[in-house]
């Protein structure tokens, strides 16, 4: 270790000669392109997890769960003595230009003093390095080390590399409304309790270059062996680079944890005050963590295919990999130009066979489980790339989607909850969703065969209704998905014909059935809805003096029930 330290040391010395101070001086690289990049090589991102408080009594709330939160287990625990940022801090507009000269003057020697693990003397040590390189390591890389000459101590220098993928976080929650300051800011009735926020994220990477490095370790660095106190005080003094690399904020607008005052009608159970506003936390840090995986590329897990029958690779809850998880599976090409191309040949989500592989590698890691949705025949060796998704999909259809009388229009929308609940509970089913369905539908309903059709007393309805219940994925053939479903729906049939709107029918019914869909894309299906609708119960109301339907009209709409609808359609997923 001492020996690679003095190379490393004198190479230093020779590239910058004189230099004495890291600041403005040091030139900042770019930073991982935001575009997909297949071929970067993954290495385990360290997080240093920042909350900026802008002050107000939710505000303090809120900053007490961001100091308890641990990092995800997916990233190296890097959080440093400040937690918090507050406003005042801060001068004019957040920007992350100010954030960056702030994390640059004030935090960076945090987060590279905890990197060498600095004592209250001013001494650092490899040992935190040394530790996460072996934790970093694949079974391939124990493999590998193993056949070399230096051994394990190979690993444990690789962690080095690894503070070239330090990130902090800083969370900007701009501002907490009550669910009452919400509806009046709507103008809408205050029917509910809870909170709603908007926030954005903004992530920066210490510039660790090789420039760098060698400041470091030429002018700052200090041991028991050769212990310095103005390298100390010189330390104490410097601002290591830090850049912007991006920022999110609210994905589907406010952000929001909200339930019924009226808890009779809170389906799932209640929930206490404080939970309502934990889980307004959650939703902003898990909001926030997959925006962030989706657009940049250090946060994107990859690894080897190892086997396919069924399909399987070495990752597990180290690498924070959870239920239905996404990622795509890429082969390596050369184009007409002799470049290396990574061109995707498959989509596949986790099954609930997740090892817990939270540990050193052994070069026997156990594999997880993965089932394909898309693409074509994978093959062991592939790259596999994390791509993670919001678990929704929306299908527009066409077919007899109301039910009894005509054919019309459906919308229909999913939420994928195995995504979710497989964060928490690792052996939660794939692929079970719930969904609610909208449908509209316009008909004339003619009384008798021998009626003029154009006659403007004939019943004319506009045929409304909704629907919801739980569904299961089941991929077959790797581009096919079979989807029992089973729900329950609302009805309503409004008499639209001149002088007869005051007519309405309601009904309520079960809904089973399955749909089967191929994909056009990984994303895109062309969907087929079959199900059977029975109704449970029925009610006519009309305020006009002769109604338009009479018991057994009535009895027909019952009737026309009891055949199967079949609705075509498009589902798109994201």
């Amino acid at each position: 270790m001492m020996k690679r330290k003095s190379i490393l040391m004198l190479t230093a010395f020779i590239t910058l000669m004189s230099s004495t101070v890291i600041c403005q001086d040091v030139q900042s690289t770019k930073v991982n392109s935001r575009d997909n990049n297949p071929s970067r090589r993954y290495l385990r991102p360290s997080l240093t997890i920042i909350y900026l408080n802008r002050g107000g009594t939710l505000a303090d709330r809120m900053q007490v769960l961001f100091e308890k939160y641990s990092v995800p287990a997916k990233y190296n625990d890097h959080n440093v003595a400040t937690r918090t940022i507050r406003v005042d801090d801060l001068k004019g507009n957040i920007q992350e230009g100010q954030l960056k000269d702030f994390l640059s003057r004030k935090v960076s020697r945090e987060i590279v003093a905890k990197w060498f693990n600095r004592n209250d003397k001013g001494e650092f040590n490899m040992d935190l390095i040394a530790d996460r390189g072996m934790y970093n390591a694949t079974d391939a890389d124990v493999i590998k080390a193993k056949a070399s000459e230096r051994k394990m101590a190979l690993l444990q220098d690789a962690g080095e590399n690894l503070l070239d993928r330090s990130y902090i976080l800083v969370y900007d929650v701009k501002k907490i409304l009550t669910a009452d300051e919400y509806a009046r800011l709507r103008g809408l009735p205050s029917e509910e309790e809870g909170y709603y926020a908007l926030y954005d994220c903004y992530l920066f990477k210490l510039d660790w270059t090789d420039s760098v490095a060698a400041v470091f370790y030429n002018n700052l660095w200090n041991d028991s062996f050769s212990f310095d106190p103005a390298r100390v005080e010189a330390f104490n003094k410097t601002a290591f680079p830090i850049v912007f690399v991006d920022k999110v904020s609210n994905a589907f607008g406010y952000v929001s944890s909200a339930q019924y005052k009226d808890h009779s009608r809170n389906i799932l159970g209640s929930l206490s005050d404080d939970q309502l506003f934990a889980r307004l936390f959650s939703k902003i840090v898990d909001e926030a963590d997959t925006q962030l995986a989706q657009r940049n590329e250090d946060f994107k897990v990859k690894i080897p295919v190892f086997s396919t029958q069924p399909i399987q690779a070495k990752i597990g809850l180290k690498e924070g990999l959870s239920v239905d998880k996404r990622f795509f599976v890429y082969e390596f090409e050369i184009n007409s130009k002799g470049e290396k191309k990574a061109v995707r040949k498959g989509v596949v989500r986790a099954s609930n066979k997740i090892v817990d592989n939270r540990g050193i590698a052994t070069g026997q890691t156990e594999p997880s489980k993965f089932y394909q949705v898309a693409g074509r025949k994978l093959y062991q060796g592939m790259l596999m790339q994390e791509s993670p998704d919001w678990g929704l999909a929306l299908t527009f259809g066409y077919g007899s989607t109301a039910g009894v009388v005509g054919e019309g229009l459906s919308v229909m929308l999913e939420a994928n909850t195995s995504l979710y609940v497989g964060k928490v509970a690792h052996s939660y089913p794939p692929g079970i969703k719930i969904y609610v369905m909208g449908n509209l539908a316009t008909s004339t309903f003619i009384l008798d065969v021998n009626q003029n059709p154009n006659d403007p007393t004939n019943p004319e309805f506009s045929i409304y209704s909704y629907s919801g219940g739980i569904s299961k994925d089941i991929n077959f053939l790797r581009n096919f998905v079979l989807v029992p479903f089973v729900g329950y729906g609302v009805e309503t049939y409004t008499n639209i014909a001149d002088g007869m709107d005051k007519d309405k029918y309601e009904s309520t019914f079960l809904e089973a059935g399955a749909r089967l869909g191929m994909n056009l894309r990984y994303n895109i299906q062309l969907l087929a809805t079959y199900s059977l609708n029975p109704i449970i119960s029925t009610d006519f109301e009309s305020k006009n003096e002769i109604p338009s339907l009479t018991k057994e009209q009535l009895d027909l709409f019952k009737d026309q029930r009891k055949s199967g609808q079949l609705t075509i359609g498009l589902r798109f997923q994201f």
